[in-house]
């Protein structure tokens, strides 16, 4: 940018104002965006625990009696399984807390798709 002399300014960037306004704005912007809820180390490790237990039986489809063992050796009392809908383990004391739920769908042993739901309890 040149002087009224001709000469070269030497004072760096000049803004207008639109552009101070506009970095202002932007500025107000970021600070109002909602900012993520963190997620604790242990929601982490029970959603890791359900969907590693959904990959388990998604290469071996289980019995009603191998779903219940494994979901009380994995979770103890505070998980629930359905399967299409229908309870087959259920959680003692559910609804109290927060939980969290892992879905996929398997195939069974007749190819037939069967979507199961767990949910784990905790405090």
């Amino acid at each position: 940018m040149n002087n009224a002399d001709g000469e070269r300014s030497e004072r760096g960037f000049v803004f207008s104002l639109e552009a101070v306004v506009a970095l202002l704005l932007f500025g107000m912007l970021l600070l109002t965006t909602a900012q993520p809820k963190p997620v604790s180390i242990k929601e982490l490790l029970i959603l890791q625990q359900e969907n590693d237990l959904l990959k388990v039986w998604s290469a071996h489809y289980p019995s009603e009696g191998e779903i219940i063992a494994d979901t009380r050796l994995l979770f103890g009392g505070t998980a629930e399984v359905k399967v299409d809908g229908k309870v087959v383990a259920g959680a003692q004391g559910n609804g109290k807390g927060k939980a969290i739920s892992s879905e996929g769908i398997i195939i069974d042993d007749l190819l037939q798709e069967k979507k199961f739901l767990v949910t784990v309890y905790f405090d």
